[in-house]
């Protein structure tokens, strides 16, 4: 007798497991590779200074820092401190945290579709995420705005998880109540990554709502799945509190931010990174959302994820700048989503267009699927392609670095135009090396408990004894001495200038002391 087959039977369908493995790694993976790729080529810019300065600070010097400023991003501020302690201060070694977070966003946004749309459009979702070039930028970014994205498409699909997986079993109860705890994390890591992304919260109500509507003849089991979310949400917003009312106390930081209305327009393409391909998105996400919501499929909760963000802070602007497109990343993997469902809704309108009850095969197939990431692709690729360049208008601090440690001699110092970033900048760049003396400092940006230094109000007291001093100064100031005040200039003119190097939107100069 023939042995029995080992294995299961090839006409019975794969399991769950394998099917969200299908729909959720590819994405992750093209995410991964293309935030891995070229991720040590870009340099530092500002932002990222003082995430790697916060970082390196001691626990009683971050705890000083943050009770003054940015105590939203305390805790990004603390993973980046214990992640770097470990793998070190490279470019890559404090991006890669950022690149693994968008990678896991991009398999998250691919689940979500699959539940929410079907497999084919979750895969095809989270690719669109995947090759938006802000996705890659934001995933090569030493900043907090990867693991907002992450935390908002993972509570999302969480949520929707615990919505279509109910069940009156007690053992599906206790694994519920253990659901909803993990619910109420996500929503409280939303808040630690960045209070913004909380707005997906409305949405969420909405995929509640939409459940209680959906089945009136559950009785109290509808309410007992809105009392359960409300506790998880409320509790977490709960434990949040502290930092929402503290660090509304620090919203003066971000008054630089004069965003508004007139700049919508810009926000299309800083969400997706692309012009050509933002507008792509945000045309059929509208077409997308407008079409389901007719045939009133659940799409109701991705428009709000989308659109209500935008609206609250734009309208919201003058008070609290919080009209950024960074602060609003997280809405790209809705309007991906939504993108999705309008390729969705192709068979039908094309069989709507030529009164045919059964659309043409070329429509019902992978291949509008095919087409629409391989457009996104080739609308992508060119920002795609810069998105590794330095930052356009950025002081090129790894080339003044270069010139210093060529130059450099025991003693020298160094100074800089007031308010200026670069002795952070400076700094990162000469981790490892020797670097000139801060000649004019006469507080630390440690002591004082912020990102900027107190320097002395006698520069001739500070800079006695030093003879040869490196300024840096922004190169499109054609001022001998840039920025600096009158009095520093009154002494640099005891110097005379042995050297000049004109780097991208800098210009390094050696001075030295004067004899006789």
């Amino acid at each position: 007798m023939a042995p029995a087959p080992v294995g299961p039977d090839p006409g019975e369908p794969a399991p769950p497991w394998r099917s969200a493995l299908a729909v959720g790694l590819p994405p992750a993976l093209l995410t991964l590779a293309l935030c891995l790729y070229g991720i040590q080529q870009r340099q530092l810019w500002r932002d990222e200074h003082a995430s790697w300065w916060a970082a390196t600070l001691s626990w009683s010097d971050l705890g000083a820092l943050t009770s003054n400023m940015d105590l939203v991003l305390a805790p990004y501020y603390v993973l980046l401190h214990l992640w770097a302690a470990v793998f070190g201060q490279s470019e890559a070694a404090l991006r890669i945290p950022s690149a693994l977070a968008m990678a896991a966003a991009a398999g998250s946004v691919a689940l979500l579709g699959r539940r929410l749309l079907s497999p084919r459009l979750g895969l095809l979702a989270g690719l669109l995420f995947a090759v938006c070039p802000s996705i890659t930028w934001y995933g090569q970014d030493v900043r907090p705005y990867a693991f907002a994205v992450l935390a908002a498409s993972g509570s999302t699909l969480l949520l929707t998880r615990i919505i279509q997986g109910r069940g009156p079993a007690e053992p599906m109860r206790r694994a519920l109540a253990l659901a909803w705890t993990g619910y109420a994390m996500t929503v409280l890591a939303m808040g630690l990554t960045h209070l913004v992304t909380l707005m997906v919260l409305p949405g969420h109500l909405l995929l509640v709502a939409r459940e209680f509507r959906r089945t009136p003849e559950a009785g109290a089991a509808r309410w007992v799945l809105f009392g359960r979310w409300a506790v998880a949400a409320a509790g977490a917003v709960l434990l949040l509190s502290p930092l929402l009312l503290l660090g509304a106390g620090q919203s003066g930081q971000i008054a630089w931010n004069g965003r508004d209305w007139s700049d919508l327009g810009g926000l299309v393409k800083d969400l997706a990174g692309s012009s050509p391909l933002g507008w792509t998105l945000l045309l059929l996400g509208v077409l997308g959302g407008v079409s389901q919501l007719v045939l009133r499929q659940q799409v109701g909760p991705l428009i709000c994820w989308a659109v209500l963000p935008v609206l609250a802070t734009v309208a919201t602007a003058h008070w609290l700048h919080l009209f950024l497109a960074r602060y609003l990343l997280f809405t790209v993997p809705a309007w991906a989503l939504l993108t999705a469902a309008a390729i969705g809704r192709l068979p039908g309108l094309v069989a709507q267009l030529t009164a045919s009850r059964t659309p043409p095969r070329w429509v019902v197939g992978p291949a509008p699927t095919v087409v629409a990431f391989a457009l996104a692709a080739v609308l992508a690729w060119p920002a795609q392609a810069a998105v590794r360049d330095d930052l356009g208008g950025e002081m090129d601090a790894r080339a003044a670095a270069r010139v210093i440690s060529e130059g450099l001699r025991p003693g020298d110092g160094v100074v800089y135009e007031p308010g200026s970033s670069l002795r952070r900048a400076l700094a990162y760049e000469l981790r490892d090396r020797p670097a000139p003396e801060d000649t004019l400092v006469r507080r630390t940006a440690q002591q004082t408990g912020s990102f900027g230094a107190l320097e002395c109000e006698e520069p001739a007291r500070c800079l006695a004894g030093v003879q040869r001093v490196w300024l840096l100064v922004a190169g499109t100031d054609q001022r001998p001495y840039g920025a600096v005040s009158d009095k520093v200039a009154k002494e640099l003119k005891q110097f005379r200038t042995v050297r000049t190097a004109d780097v991208p939107n800098l210009r390094v100069l050696l001075l030295e002391r004067a004899r006789g």
